[in-house]
């Protein structure tokens, strides 16, 4: 009987210890979580960059936009709106977009992983000396598959190609597709402090009354994450894009910057602000608000 009784309370205490632990893996991380181990950022770290931005006639869908270096399963819905005001200029210029575009990432084994984006709605307003346009449209979307290089203890780095597909109802009169190849890394500066960017080389084809025109654009994106918590992490940082080929002309330099939130049950909120101080891209503001879950 006591020995029946021993095995009875180191039963009870098993069983509790167990409970206990998956009641602890259920609940959200507190602000004082300390950081994932090595150069990726767990479920819930905030600073998971970088965010996608940039205009939308630069930067349809994802295309263009610096990826995450670390693999990863999640899907994000951004709001997104422009400003482009050159009312005082002799052209009597003006430009208004509101755009809404998904994205899913699915992960193929440790480093491997896939994406789609798609821009389900434009609204674009456009008002040139007096003769105003606008309408809705759908799309265009990207496919694109990354592989992670590096997982280190501190560092990631991840190669990817990425598919513009010629999907879109705004163009009444040609189609435009085009293929992206680049690089991703990120560093772990420390528990608060975290660097990411890449650079990106963009071929694109335009086929318009039956001529194709082709042109080059890389990229390039640098920014630093400063988490005062794991769940909330504050960023700032810098993106260039120039058209190499065949007229090579500096298409635009943005300062960034923006925040981003972890909540419950897996879910994130983030907002990335930008304002181009050169190129030939003259938009004064670009807006983004982001709604993620990372299962």
């Amino acid at each position: 009987m006591k020995m029946k009784g021993r095995a009875a309370l180191w039963g009870a205490l098993l069983l509790a210890g167990l409970a206990r632990r998956a009641h602890a893996a259920e609940r959200p991380p507190s602000a004082e979580a300390p950081t994932a181990d090595g150069g990726c950022p767990a479920r819930w770290e905030a600073a998971a960059g970088p965010l996608p931005g940039g205009t939308a006639p630069l930067q349809p869908a994802d295309f263009g936009a610096i990826p995450e270096a670390c693999p990863a399963s999640d899907v994000w819905l951004r709001v997104r709106g422009s400003l482009l005001d050159d009312s005082a200029g002799p052209g009597y210029f003006g430009d208004v977009l509101a755009a809404v575009a998904v994205r899913a990432r699915r992960r193929l084994g440790p480093h491997g992983w896939l994406s789609l984006a798609v821009d389900l709605f434009s609204d674009r307003y456009v008002n040139n000396g007096g003769l105003a346009s606008s309408g809705p449209s759908f799309g265009p979307a990207t496919v694109g598959y990354y592989q992670q290089i590096v997982a280190g203890a501190r560092t990631a780095t991840a190669i990817y190609a990425r598919v513009l597909l010629p999907l879109d109802t705004a163009r009444q009169s040609g189609t435009e597709t085009g293929l992206e190849l680049g690089g991703s890394a990120r560093a772990r500066l420390g528990r608060r402090w975290v660097i990411d960017g890449g650079l990106s080389i963009g071929g694109l084809l335009d086929v318009v009354a039956g001529e194709a025109h082709s042109r080059l654009e890389p990229a390039a994106l640098a920014e630093a994450w400063f988490s005062p918590r794991p769940a909330l992490g504050i960023f700032a940082g810098g993106a260039l894009r120039f058209d190499a080929a065949p007229n090579p002309t500096l298409l635009t330099v943005v300062p960034r910057a923006g925040l981003r939130a972890t909540l419950r049950r897996s879910l994130w909120l983030a907002f990335l602000g930008e304002a181009p101080v050169a190129g030939s891209d003259r938009t004064n503001v670009v807006a983004s608000l982001f709604f993620g879950w990372s299962p």
